[in-house]
């Protein structure tokens, strides 16, 4: 029987690096961009979070991350909120019976979300465009998806390594309990399966 763990310390954590990685990600890396792309902090931490530790956690956190990105961003409410909520709950579906939540397959994990994501602004700035004399043309669409997708999904890779190496050692849950019970329902605890 698995005794439940006090939420202190996921809950501590979790703030503290939404809080890190939504402020990095609003002031230092839109003065980062390698080949007109940056690497997108809290979606990168929401993928990883929804596919190591569940999808309670990824939802939660998902949801927490986008909020803030988009209050410090001045953003509208309630698209970059529901967007990370949906990369999370997709990382953590995803092929996870292939997956099986080995440590090294959330970097492939951050790629595929990552295009699925872009795709999916791609397609919401087409069919609902924030300036409606402002949309886009098809051959841009095709020159985003076939150019900017890929590198956005390699820089998200690159920021991705330290990021899971962060959350397996200095994560939410301690990562030496081990269970083989991958969706027994519960959160975090025992989530991980080692190499």
């Amino acid at each position: 029987m698995r005794t439940q763990q006090p939420l202190a310390r996921p809950i501590l954590i979790y703030t503290t690096y939404v809080l890190v990685f939504a402020i990095l990600q609003v002031t230092v890396l839109p003065e980062m961009t390698i080949l007109k792309v940056r690497p997108d902090l809290t979606l990168v931490l929401a993928i990883l979070t929804g596919y190591l530790f569940g999808r309670i956690d990824g939802l939660f956190l998902g949801l927490v991350a986008g909020f803030l990105r988009d209050v410090l961003a001045g953003r509208v409410l309630g698209l970059g909120m529901l967007l990370l909520m949906y990369a999370a709950l997709t990382s953590h579906y995803l092929l996870r019976d292939f997956f099986r939540r080995k440590t090294w397959m959330g970097l492939v994990q951050i790629f595929l979300v990552t295009l699925l994501y872009e795709l999916a602004l791609v397609l919401l700035s087409w069919f609902f465009p924030m300036l409606p004399d402002q949309v886009p043309s098809f051959s841009q669409m095709m020159t985003r998806m076939a150019t900017t997708m890929p590198l956005q999904g390699l820089a998200n890779v690159a920021v991705g390594v330290p990021t899971l190496l962060l959350l397996r050692y200095k994560g939410p849950y301690d990562p030496r309990v081990l269970s083989e019970d991958l969706d027994d329902g519960s959160t975090g605890e025992g989530k991980w399966r080692l190499i």
